[in-house]
């Protein structure tokens, strides 16, 4: 889902829909970004990219403010939209109903320096639910990519152009009963990613358990790769309570390569928000098989952990803090510039607090420090980013941030000061950005520095509630170089 911003949202938290003058618990947040979130369903429940969702963290006076998971700004987790989509609502009259996005985009790099890069991509997602007033469903994910004047690199591997995200079939025997087959990723067990394969799930009251054996993408293109057969099942439950939503799910899966065993494991997660104004998530691995001097062995290893508290002292201030463990994320595609890459990377792992504040209306204030320290690591990494926002500026009516983020890792010391304004206009149809950041990287063990002035400007305009444009230029200035991005969309929904 994205956002103008994710201020006050944090991991674990509910987002709510609003239904009958009631806001209704719809979805919890699994990972957020500043202006995106990644999020599982609650209860079966299924969404539109126009849907209106509502955090109640962001209500002032009880006065609650929608975020409309629309703003598209040129980053995007590819995997965000097939997970925010893997659940479906249970139809009772089995009334067929048929949803899709197409969009066209480009992304041109051209500099001073460096040759200009023009790349085209081309993405289809659909879903097709109670095909022919059946229990069939059907649905789709995909991408295409290529650069201009290569085209043979499309035709020497087609697989480094498609992107296959999701492509399956899901039959409901009962209400309580699923099968999928083909890719899909499973929101219960998230972090397995996506599976070629079958999976089975059945629920009963507030319990679930289900079995899945296929296969994972290939590590290089993400095509089909048999050779990397694996299997698994797993057990959880969830169920609404008072103030929340409370969620936990164990898995066991082990993986091949070529036959012989690559990993066995247990994964678990936690989401937990019984206690009022409190939300809490933890997730772990447990890897149950070695190779030690080409010997297998069942062991016992911690090979990834994150947990995350957040507090809501008042409707005004909040306290989150976390711990990460997790591997790094590999991005098939990104659209992030160096500066953001460097940030992402010293900010992913290790210990993280933060707070938000809101001393007046429309004023947010947010500050967070984090650390890490790795063996390898000839010092330890340390970040302090903080931002104030004030969402009505009199007059204009627009929107202004003004961010700092000091970072200091094992190669380098940096500093990013930036200010950000944004507005809309036409009712809403026309949303504009301006965006500047001054960037300061000094390197360690060099006496290299990289200075860099980046600039950017957006503009979004939805025509109606099925077609959408938006259009994102961002200027990069560093001593005698210069590098410009252009980022052009057009979305059209039935």
């Amino acid at each position: 889902m994205k956002f103008e911003t994710t201020a006050g949202i944090e991991n674990g938290d509910t987002l709510f829909i609003l239904n009958d003058e009631e806001y209704l618990p719809a979805l919890i947040v699994r990972h957020q970004s500043s202006i995106s979130c990644l999020c599982i369903a609650i209860g079966g429940l299924s969404f539109k990219t126009s849907d209106v969702i509502f955090s109640l963290e962001k209500s002032l006076n009880k006065e609650v403010i929608p975020v409309i998971a629309e703003q598209e700004l040129p980053e995007e987790d590819v995997s965000q939209q097939v997970i925010t989509s893997t659940e479906q609502a249970v139809s009772q009259k089995n009334t067929p109903d048929f949803s899709g996005k197409i969009r066209l985009s480009s992304n041109s790099n051209f500099s001073n320096q460096t040759d200009d890069i023009y790349r085209f991509r081309y993405t289809l997602s659909a879903k097709a639910t109670n095909i022919s007033g059946s229990r069939l469903t059907a649905e789709t994910y995909l991408s295409f990519t290529h650069k201009l004047n290569e085209w043979d690199v499309v035709k020497d591997n087609l697989n480094k152009a498609l992107k296959v995200y999701n492509l399956a079939l899901q039959y409901e025997f009962t209400e309580s009963a699923t099968l999928w087959v083909g890719r899909k990723i499973n929101p219960h067990v998230a972090n397995v990613g996506a599976v070629d394969g079958i999976q089975f799930e059945y629920g009963f009251k507030n319990l679930y358990a289900g079995v899945i054996a296929g296969s994972r993408p290939d590590y290089y293109d993400y095509s089909f790769n048999f050779d990397l057969f694996e299997y698994g099942a797993y057990l959880g439950q969830a169920q609404k309570v008072t103030n929340g939503y409370v969620q936990s799910s164990l898995a066991f899966f082990e993986q091949r390569n070529k036959g012989n065993i690559d990993r066995r494991f247990v994964y678990f997660q936690h989401s937990n928000s019984a206690i009022k104004n409190l939300n809490l998530f933890a997730s772990f691995e447990l890897d149950l098989y070695k190779l030690e001097n080409d010997e297998p062995k069942n062991t016992l290893s911690l090979t990834s952990l994150y947990l995350s508290a957040r507090y809501r002292f008042s409707r005004r201030f909040s306290v989150f803090g976390s711990y990460d463990n997790r591997k790094n994320v590999i991005y098939y595609e990104t659209f992030r510039n160096f500066a953001d890459e460097i940030l992402q990377q010293a900010s992913r792992q290790g210990g993280r607090l933060r707070f938000n504040y809101r001393p007046v209306n429309y004023l947010i204030v947010s500050a967070s420090a984090g650390t890490r320290f790795r063996k390898e690591d000839p010092r330890p990494t340390k970040t302090l980013n903080g931002f104030v926002t004030y969402t009505n500026l009199p007059g204009i009516h627009a929107s202004l941030s003004l961010t700092g983020n000091l970072l200091q890792t094992s190669y380098l010391d940096g500093q990013i000061y930036g200010a950000r304004l944004s507005k809309d206009f036409l009712d809403g149809k026309l949303y504009s950005l301006l965006h500047y950041r001054w960037v300061d990287y000094k390197y360690v063990n060099t006496v290299t520095e990289l200075k860099q002035h980046i600039g950017e400007i957006d503009f979004s305009y939805r025509f109606n509630k099925n077609i959408y444009m938006s259009v994102n230029f961002e200027t990069t200035f560093q001593a005698k170089e210069n590098y410009n991005r252009l980022y052009l969309s057009l979305r059209k929904k039935w």
